[in-house]
């Protein structure tokens, strides 16, 4: 009993730094949030009063806040979707037997060990300078594509699948290589093709992976605030401002902090909501199966 009770402790301890940590920079910031989206607060005045559900009723009824929530949502599912096929093209390549696969892999992986700070000032130069050039000295009329009203957000979709589809990439790839060579080989003996072998056999075993990298890609987009604030600080016409922008500008901007934190708890709610519908899905389909 006392060597269990020590063996406890020790794991205690070790655990202890961790949750001192984990208390300090996320309960307690989460819990003063919440509080704040209950007030008045304003810039950097100490005192405040509660207002009860004040700042949500305004949120919900602020068109320019509704609108974020549609732009994130519309970057979110075009850089989710064609970012987890794109990311699961590419581990499918490169768990080939190619020649030069772990110098693609991390080829490919590069992007995301970059500063989204950094990668949106790049492809700004991209899309303002590089692209127009080229459609110059194609013979086409140069347009600004950061200024058109349907194509940014689609252009800074392109620029978060480039950053993260290496990062799937390899969670894609590690579920492939974990996947029995024995009964892969047992298939083609059946007489099982390549789109056979990828439709009934791989995918379906790696479809937990996929779930998960879903998850991630969904909280990880629906966050997205470096490339808004590099390329288009929110334009044109409010077109490309996110969820996260908004409440960085209503902050910073406007000094509004119990409102900003109202906002912040709102996607909070929306970004959970997805997530436990995926979590419910694949729990129906784990199920099932």
């Amino acid at each position: 009993m006392k060597k269990k009770m020590k063996t406890n402790l020790f794991y205690g301890l070790l655990l202890l730094p961790a949750l001192v940590l984990f208390v300090l920079f996320f309960i307690i910031p989460v819990a003063q949030s919440t509080w704040l989206s209950f007030t008045d607060s304003f810039g950097m005045k100490s005192t405040y009063h509660f207002i009860g559900l004040d700042n949500y009723k305004e949120a919900l009824r602020d068109l320019s806040f509704r609108k974020t929530i549609g732009a994130t949502s519309k970057y979110a599912l075009i850089s989710v979707v064609v970012g987890n096929i794109l990311s699961l093209i590419l581990a499918l390549i490169l768990d080939s037997k190619l020649r030069l696969k772990n110098s693609l892999r991390a080829v490919f992986f590069i992007p995301n060990i970059m500063s989204l700070l950094v990668v949106g000032y790049i492809w700004n130069f991209v899309y303002t300078s590089v692209f127009p050039d080229v459609l110059e000295g194609l013979g086409m009329k140069s347009f600004a594509i950061l200024g058109s009203k349907t194509l940014v957000i689609p252009a800074l979709a392109i620029v978060g699948i480039w950053n993260a589809a290496g990062y799937y990439m390899v969670i894609y790839i590690a579920a492939l290589q974990g996947i029995s060579e024995d009964l892969i080989e047992a298939a083609k003996i059946d007489g099982a093709g390549t789109l056979r072998l990828l439709f009934n056999i791989r995918l379906p075993l790696i479809a937990s992976t996929v779930f998960t990298c879903l998850i991630l890609s969904i909280a990880a987009h629906m966050k997205v605030f470096e490339l808004p604030y590099t390329m288009t600080s929110g334009g044109p016409v409010g077109e490309s401002t996110t969820m996260v922008y908004k409440i960085y500008t209503t902050a910073f901007n406007a000094n509004r902090n119990g409102y900003a934190s109202a906002q912040s708890i709102i996607m909070f709610i929306i970004i959970a909501a997805i997530t436990l519908i995926l979590n419910y899905i694949m729990k129906k389909r784990e199920e099932k199966l």
